[in-house]
């Protein structure tokens, strides 16, 4: 175990008890808090690290609009402003697009770090609700509806005409 694993432990403890959950740092110097909605959000402390990771799965990479999607989200992570200074990244294994923050362990005490996980908290939701909505225009951007389809259809059906080709 590294040199700040029982100092996180606590501060996990304080700021546990006054967001009314159980916070602990396990064995594998993890602590995951689990909202009863499904969302999720992880700290970590690494073993012999001064570093303490906070990060939030917040979608999954959408189905036919993924180009269009990094790019988005690439714009989000170029102004740290928008997002507390956390950036979004790719976890390859699940395919999901996480929020991350790391904060050096030299620079907490009990009342930052508590302040730095429920404004993370905060924000992990706010960025939620921001890529569900632009997964949701990309897709209405990228999807074809019926009468696309028809347009698509009569232009190549005039196409054809004007080549003498009846189709």
């Amino acid at each position: 175990m590294g040199a700040y694993h029982k100092v996180l432990d606590h501060y996990l403890q304080v700021a546990g008890s006054k967001i009314g959950s159980k916070l602990f740092l396990d064995k594998n110097g993890l602590c995951v808090l689990r909202q009863e909605n499904g969302r999720e959000y992880v700290v970590e402390l690494p073993r012999s690290s001064e570093v303490v990771y906070f990060y939030s799965p917040i979608c999954t990479v959408p189905y036919g609009c993924s180009e269009e999607f990094f790019e988005r989200v690439l714009e989000l992570n170029l102004c740290g402003v928008a997002y507390n200074q956390a950036a979004f990244g790719l976890d390859a294994k699940t395919q999901n697009i996480v929020l991350s923050y790391a904060r050096s362990m030299e620079a907490l005490d009990e009342v930052a770090f508590s302040n730095i996980l429920n404004n993370f908290i905060k924000t992990a939701d706010r960025a939620e609700k921001d890529l569900v909505k632009l997964v949701k225009e990309l897709i209405e951007q990228t999807s074809l509806t019926e009468d696309d389809i028809d347009m698509e259809i009569k232009a190549h059906r005039a196409i054809s005409n004007n080549g003498k080709l009846k189709v």
